[in-house]
């Protein structure tokens, strides 16, 4: 996306004194054009990259020689594209990205740019799909974006809230009726994310979790069942980060999964009664396969 480009330097975000660096946030402006939209019935706006830059929310301005303008906001975005055009087209794309200069006024060569957006929690790439097409994908909302290795997908998260006593079918129930499901978890970091939205809570004791997939269907610790489709092994479970013990204190079998304060240690996921979990759980991590 950065051949055929002219950069607008409008204002400085981030002063680092210790080396005289600024992360400068610029808008990029390239001949091009967002696939599936067409600029016909968009308003006018003659300060279209402008009105993009002042929007913390905005992420890409499309715009013609009409002015007739069309704003895509982070939070309400989750895949474009754009298409490279020529001068004679009369089409044109500005969208956000940072560059660390110690001088507000330099204009960079195209190595020097990043085609990286840093307006969420996870910095988002624009993919080059084709010698002239770029692409942008992202979790909707604000959901956390896992990349995991093996196999390689993309897994998005969030944590929601349902009260205490939240059962397991109620937990399913919550995800499906946003069309994700309770998720799973690969790998060490994913359950301590989980674990640190639970933290909004104050004083929670011991034991009141986050509903996450998976069941025991062998008398083996670690032997779970993923069903959400896309979770496999168990690396989520290393560096002793599970607290598992096969029944609880009535010798009741807990073969399923929570994320929780356990006794005195740094373990984060705990097998629970399934169904009914301790009768203390919180909420539900939900989960989806970024496509």
């Amino acid at each position: 996306m950065v051949s055929k480009i002219s950069i607008i330097s409008l204002i400085f975000i981030l002063l680092t004194l210790q080396n005289n660096y600024a992360e400068v946030l610029k808008m990029m402006k390239i001949f091009g054009k967002v696939l599936d939209f067409d600029l016909k019935d968009a308003e006018t706006d003659e300060n279209c990259t402008q009105t993009c830059f002042s929007d913390s929310d905005c992420i890409l301005a499309f715009f013609n020689e009409e002015s007739n303008c069309q704003l895509f906001f982070y939070n309400s975005t989750e895949t474009l594209k754009v298409e490279e055009t020529n001068r004679d087209d009369g089409f044109f794309v500005a969208f956000k990205t940072n560059l660390s200069t110690s001088d507000l006024e330099y204009c960079p060569i195209e190595s020097e740019i990043s085609t990286k957006i840093f307006l969420g929690e996870d910095p988002i790439s624009w993919t080059k799909t084709s010698d002239s097409t770029w692409q942008f994908k992202k979790c909707v909302g604000n959901w956390k974006m896992f990349k995991r290795s093996d196999p390689e997908i993309i897994v998005c998260m969030q944590v929601f809230l349902t009260g205490t006593g939240t059962t397991q079918k109620e937990a399913k129930d919550y995800c499906s009726s946003m069309g994700k499901l309770v998720t799973g978890v690969a790998t060490v970091e994913e359950p301590k994310w989980i674990f640190k939205l639970r933290g909004w809570l104050p004083e929670v004791g011991s034991f009141k979790g986050i509903w996450i997939d998976g069941e025991r269907k062998t008398l083996e610790k670690i032997s779970f069942t993923w069903t959400d489709g896309y979770t496999e092994g168990y690396g989520a479970f290393e560096s002793d980060n599970g607290w598992l013990s096969l029944t609880n204190t009535k010798g009741e079998p807990e073969n399923c999964l929570a994320v929780s304060i356990t006794h005195g240690r740094n373990a984060r996921i705990n097998d629970v009664v399934c169904g009914i979990g301790t009768g203390n759980e919180l909420g539900v991590a939900c989960g989806y396969k970024l496509e």
